[in-house]
């Protein structure tokens, strides 16, 4: 059966600009998720680095890998999320990392909480050379303190959201309005249709 008749449960778009020292471990962290029924999907937005040749040099069948000339982070997600063919999203950024189970707690919560449409995580904050810094992001975990807590600023940790994809076509996508920080202005917009 070919790769492209296979539906996965989730859609991991991961944009890439220049991130040749941090784009394997990205990349080799999400392959050694303990829940594997998922796309990777890559888009390279015009990188001038060597970036290209470190995505290229995976073969993971589960790589589906894009090229763009420079079209920013917005635009690329919107892209990214326009390929996508799983009931899922999760966000990963080019140089973050995930736990090892990220994906198969977060499907599992989302299975179990149908009104829930979008979770994070906390998340460890390490330096460039991969050491933890003693800093952390850990924000609000209930609904209402959520709700509330984007009405002043973005209670996610990006690269740590996996939300329902149906959600888009709801709320729309990422806005490319540089007056909004695409991230947050989704998630509010998310906030109307689901916990």
């Amino acid at each position: 059966m070919s790769n492209d008749l296979i539906i996965p449960t989730i859609s991991v778009v991961l944009p890439v600009y220049n991130a040749e020292k941090y784009v394997r471990e990205s990349i080799d962290s999400v392959l050694a998720q303990t829940y594997g029924d998922f796309e990777l999907i890559i888009i390279n937005d015009g990188s001038t680095d060597s970036s290209s040749d470190v995505i290229k040099s995976f073969s993971d069948k589960r790589i589906r890998y894009f090229e763009q000339a420079n079209a920013g982070l917005a635009s690329t997600l919107n892209r990214g999320i326009g390929l996508a063919r799983g009931e899922f999203i999760a966000r990963q950024d080019n140089d973050d990392l995930n736990h090892t189970e990220r994906f198969k707690k977060q499907v599992e919560f989302l299975r179990s909480n149908a009104r829930v449409g979008l979770l994070g995580t906390d998340a460890t904050i390490i330096d460039k050379d991969g050491n933890d810094t003693g800093r952390f992001h850990a924000h609000p975990r209930g609904n209402t303190e959520l709700q509330f807590y984007l009405l002043f600023n973005n209670p996610f940790v990006h690269t740590s959201v996996m939300f329902r994809k149906e959600l888009i076509s709801k709320a729309g996508g990422y806005s490319t309005d540089k007056r909004f920080f695409e991230d947050h202005n989704l998630w509010s917009r998310f906030a109307r249709y689901a916990e």
